[in-house]
């Protein structure tokens, strides 16, 4: 096992400055209550390289870029959003995805919100970067960066636009996973890319050592649990539609990477407990609490929805980037009255 960054030590289990002292406030409170925490070192028990993966579970929110008044990311928003969002205890970060609107983003803004996100979160829960583009090139380049910066996976979707064969979006994921000593989370989203791949294909990838997961954002649970079931108990499998959590989780899936966490962290937090205690009766009514958000969501940019759900809660995140659609003055009526009829949405909102 290759030794740990003279700037840390561990404390148990748990990875923390030398100094002792925690970058963002909360994150003693988070620790309380996570016992187990995350190393960015290597298992190697029984000869075989392998990652540690027992970090990468729970609830992951596919994190928001906040954006200032110009239309540039906001340091001080990032900051006050990921602190708020570790008080809820979120078990991680997935950046500049769909929800983060990476595609918007050049690949210098992609790196420098992971430089402040990692600096914010100083190695208290997984950070996954979200590396890909339509081209390798750029995904081997922000992969790079992500294991300097201090990233504890990398993730991409396939490549899109234009169509490429099985073989051909294969050697792009072992290039990206080749590309430096980081693990590698497939980002599967056939709805936006095009890209159906099937499950041999991933059961095939999953014997490449840097590759270890897939976020799962399609609605066919049989197809996930076909997944799960050839991919084996060591591959670690997010479910990525928000409503079908529950459903998710109910077919194996150890965790999960998704927009709606956001703005309700704890909702998601709660019904994932619930679930891991088996108290599958109080999860069902969670997860019909949060579809009762989804399905007014649908109704809107789901990017813009939750940047002024966020808002009225008192996180300012900007105006999503164009060509997304912007609301009107009469929807932000709609979703602030809408917010107001919902108990657990509007504790949380100021006046």
């Amino acid at each position: 096992m290759r030794p740990v960054n003279s700037a840390f030590k561990l404390s148990g289990s748990t990875v923390i400055p030398a100094s002792g002292k925690i970058g963002a406030p909360g994150l003693n409170i988070y620790r309380q209550n996570h016992p187990v925490f995350f190393r960015r070192d290597r298992d190697r028990s029984g000869g075989n390289m392998a990652w540690a993966l027992d970090k990468f579970k729970g609830i992951i929110p596919a994190l928001i870029t906040p954006y200032d008044d110009m239309g540039e990311i906001s340091e001080p928003a990032t900051r006050k959003l990921v602190r708020h969002l570790l008080q809820k205890q979120v078990d991680g970060f997935y950046l500049s995805g769909s929800t983060g609107e990476g595609f918007l983003q050049s690949a210098s803004e992609r790196e420098r919100f992971l430089e402040i996100v990692a600096d914010e979160v100083q190695g208290s829960v997984p950070v996954i970067a979200h590396v890909g583009a339509m081209d390798t090139a750029t995904c081997i380049k922000l992969t790079k960066h992500a294991a300097r910066a201090g990233a504890d996976a990398v993730s991409s979707v396939a490549p899109f636009y234009y169509k490429h064969g099985q073989e051909q979006v294969r050697g792009h994921y072992l290039d990206i996973a080749n590309a430096a000593d980081i693990p590698l989370i497939i980002y599967h989203f056939p709805a936006m890319t095009g890209v159906q791949s099937t499950v041999r294909f991933y059961e095939e990838l999953s014997k490449e050592n840097n590759i270890v997961g897939v976020k799962f954002t399609s609605k066919d649970t049989f197809e996930l649990q076909q997944l799960l079931e050839a991919c084996g108990p060591d591959f670690r499998v997010f479910n990525g539609p928000d409503e079908c959590l529950l459903a998710g989780l109910a077919v194996g899936c150890c965790g999960a990477i998704g927009s709606t966490y956001n703005i309700m962290p704890e909702l998601f937090v709660e019904l994932y407990r619930k679930f891991q205690e088996g108290k599958l009766d109080e999860a069902r009514v969670l997860q019909a609490k949060a579809n009762r958000v989804i399905a007014e969501l649908v109704n809107y940019d789901f990017i813009a929805f939750e940047r002024e759900i966020l808002k009225l809660q008192g996180i300012e995140v900007g105006l999503p980037r164009k060509p997304i659609q912007q609301l009107t003055e009469e929807e932000r009526l709609q979703i602030r009255l809408f917010a107001e009829r919902i108990d657990y949405l509007e504790t949380f909102m100021t006046r």
